[in-house]
């Protein structure tokens, strides 16, 4: 329901409707549908920790790069959750602190992980980056936009070639030799 109408138009009712159950159910649950807005956020947000957990730690330097470059560009990231249910909570995020607080969290430990690696990976002479955080933060906006605004873009039947040139690029934001 809040895929379809987005947080302001999704009702308490509209929702319960939708799952076939009354709306007292919902607000027993949840007491509220700004409380049941915070738990989606929260099962999104969960939904890309999840994620972000399975990103490669050990291994041979550079065929964890290659691992977490075909994690970050595969179906299973592109699609964990809802395209609109995110763009909403990120919207939300503009004009609630909490999920905006939320949201940093996430990203900020995405970032993290990613400079935590970029070391690993330049010590290991696999990458090579100037500026660590300038080449996280491009990662970061490369992939998320990529997922973001794939739908606008890719044709049908040509998202494998979208993750091939989207690892190239990122390839390249890291100094990482072509494979």
């Amino acid at each position: 329901m809040i895929g379809a109408e987005g947080f302001e138009n999704a009702s308490v009712a509209k929702v319960a409707k939708q799952a076939g159950v009354h709306a007292s159910l919902i607000i027993h649950y949840f007491g509220s549908k700004e409380k049941m807005v915070m738990a989606l956020v929260d099962e999104v947000l969960h939904t890309y920790a999840a994620l972000f957990a399975r990103l490669p730690e050990g291994g041979e330097p550079s065929e964890r790069l290659e691992r977490l470059l075909a994690l970050i560009w595969s179906r299973e990231w592109h699609d964990a959750a809802s395209f609109s249910v995110v763009f909403s909570f990120l919207a939300l995020s503009h004009r609630d602190p909490s999920v905006m607080d939320r949201v940093r969290n996430l990203y900020g430990h995405y970032r993290k992980y990613l400079l935590h690696q970029m070391a690993l990976l330049s010590e290991a002479g696999v990458i090579r980056v100037d500026d660590p955080t300038a080449s996280a933060e491009a990662l970061i906006s490369l992939s998320e936009g990529s997922h973001y605004f794939s739908r606008y873009h890719i044709e049908a039947g040509t998202f494998d070639a979208h993750c091939r040139h989207m690892t190239e690029a990122a390839r390249k934001i890291l100094g990482a030799e072509a494979t």
